[in-house]
């Protein structure tokens, strides 16, 4: 590399992405008067109309983001083929906000600020750190950095030890008023099938204008084609005769196993991961927002405060050990999951479950979580995972030993 291809003036802090957690990350900044430069570099050629952050409203979300919220729900329901269940609870309301206005709120404020510049169509081709500077590659050129946070979706792993969240969405107008506006379908028509645990997700924005998904919880990625047919199929059964206009369509996998690169990335303290490549997804629920939110408001007091990237997890370690024990339940027998989630809503209190999906639960709240969970399959998967991970340590532990014997020889 030709470091006189960088600018000579590097940049404070740059940021690659300007999805949910790089712009969450810059309007936290923005808070609390960042002083110094800030890029964003996002590949896509301008703000995306692509996506919709869903959330149980919390204490947590700053203020600029409730004030774009769009749509805001008091009951979210789960469905079977024999039953249905529904939560309902104005304290956590269900919400959503689109990535438009994310993106528009963040250019308002680059636009106002010197110090501020978004770069779109702009492709990192890869990133070079020494001892106090980071070198970024693009396709336009190098820039030069003191300290960057990497925020782009991982790529996704096939060798792993969780699931995949597969889905496939469309956001339709429909030629007659037949939706319940005032209830989310969370998982709606839930059911065990060849493809793994699927349902339907309906996010109704009036009783003609809905974001409807068909969502897979597998082991193996789904193709679209497959998740598009599986949801023309709901639809027609949702819609019977009535006749819809697709407005916008969405796809995507998420990966439902623990992922966080900066444990990866211990050498480069002037680097850092964040969103979901930062471990900010829950991996037994594919939410992130919330804690995205949380992880741009530490990272930015870190980067004022003192002067240093922040890379802690923003999720607490009790709600990693259950997510985890989870998806090892789920793996070793994927049917019981339509039983977990129904007993969930049939037992759990709406406010209860509401607190445990945003990382605020009580003990009483984790304690009736617990309690309403199959316990055999629990206790089994419990069991795997303390053997796997005494197995673990031995091993480390061995290796260990033999390495220093063989220092002594």
């Amino acid at each position: 590399m030709n470091n006189n291809d960088a600018e000579e003036q590097p940049t404070d802090l740059i940021i690659i992405g300007a999805g949910a957690a790089g712009l969450s990350l810059l309007l936290a900044l923005k808070e609390l008067n960042y002083p110094h430069t800030v890029k964003v570099l996002e590949q896509q050629n301008g703000p995306q109309h692509d996506r919709i952050w869903s959330f149980w409203n919390s204490e947590d979300l700053p203020f600029y983001m409730k004030a774009i919220i769009s749509h805001e729900w008091s009951s979210w329901s789960l469905s079977t083929e024999q039953r249905q269940y529904t939560m309902s609870d104005s304290f956590y309301p269900y919400c959503s906000i689109r990535s438009e206005h994310l993106g528009a709120l963040a250019i308002e404020h680059a636009e106002q600020e010197t110090n501020v510049e978004i770069i779109f169509n702009c492709d990192v081709l890869s990133i070079e750190c020494n001892a106090d500077k980071v070198f970024i590659t693009t396709a336009n050129g190098t820039m030069l950095a003191k300290k960057v946070v990497d925020t782009r979706p991982p790529p996704l792993h096939h060798e792993h030890n969780g699931l995949f969240q597969c889905f496939y969405g469309e956001e339709i107008s429909i030629n007659a008023d037949i939706l319940e506006p005032f209830t989310v379908k969370l998982m709606d028509q839930l059911r065990y099938s060849e493809l793994g645990i699927e349902f339907v997700y309906v996010l109704p924005f009036s009783s003609n204008h809905a974001l409807v998904e068909f969502t897979c919880f597998s082991i193996t990625v789904i193709d679209k084609e497959t998740l598009k047919a599986r949801l023309t199929e709901r639809l027609k059964h949702m819609f019977e005769q009535h006749d819809y206009k697709v407005l916008r369509t969405e796809q995507a996998a998420l990966p439902m196993y623990s992922i966080n690169h900066n444990n990866l990335n211990k050498t480069h303290k002037n680097l850092i991961y964040g969103g979901i490549a930062g471990g900010a997804m829950r991996v037994a629920t594919g939410f992130s927002f919330l804690n995205s939110q949380r992880w741009a408001k530490q990272c930015a007091q870190a980067l004022i405060e003192q002067g240093k990237l922040a890379p802690s997890p923003p999720i607490n370690v009790i709600y990693r050990t259950m997510d985890a024990l989870m998806i090892r339940v789920l793996r070793n027998d994927m049917k019981i999951g339509v039983t977990i989630f129904e007993q969930m809503f049939k037992k759990v209190k709406a406010k209860r479950f509401a607190r445990f999906m945003t990382e605020q639960a009580t003990t009483t709240d984790v304690i009736s979580v617990i309690a309403a969970m199959p316990k055999r399959a629990f206790l089994r998967a419990a069991y795997s995972a303390l053997t796997a991970a005494f197995t673990t340590f031995l091993f480390k532990r061995t290796k260990s030993l033999n390495k220093h014997n063989g220092r002594q020889q």
